[in-house]
């Protein structure tokens, strides 16, 4: 009577699976070719001129756009450095070297010194003044 049948297959099985796996981990894999470099493209004869910033004006060019970038981080550092402006309560924004600071701020103190400070930075053409007292 061979009721051990079905068992011995089942194992038989299992150390099939066992040796096919250990011997698979052992097995260095080949590397793979690397593809064909991409033909080398050439230079245009002529760099554009300034590509516009995809949400500037037409007249804008990337450049300024980053100038303006700039200007903001340095009036609105400048705010922040000073104790007599809260630097926190005003907003900067800077389109074409035109500053436009908005906010409420306690005096108008605070807000002869943020318009002060704005203009002292480099590149500040003209500096709107949008900010108002708390009453």
């Amino acid at each position: 009577m061979r009721t051990s049948h079905p068992y011995r297959l089942i194992g038989a099985s299992a150390v099939a699976l066992a040796l096919t796996a250990l011997v698979a981990c052992g097995k260095k894999e080949t590397p793979m070719e690397a593809p064909p470099a991409p033909p080398p493209v050439s230079a245009p004869a002529q760099a554009p001129a300034a590509i516009p910033a995809p949400d500037a004006p037409a007249s804008t060019t990337v450049g300024e756009k980053v100038d303006d970038t700039v200007i903001t981080t340095k009036v609105k550092t400048a705010l922040l450095a000073d104790e007599a402006v809260k630097g926190m309560d005003i907003s900067v924004t800077t389109v074409g070297g035109e500053v436009q600071l908005t906010g409420v701020v306690d005096n108008k103190m605070q807000i002869d010194r943020a318009v002060e400070l704005a203009k002292a930075v480099e590149g500040v053409q003209r500096v709107q003044d949008g900010m108002t007292v708390k009453k």
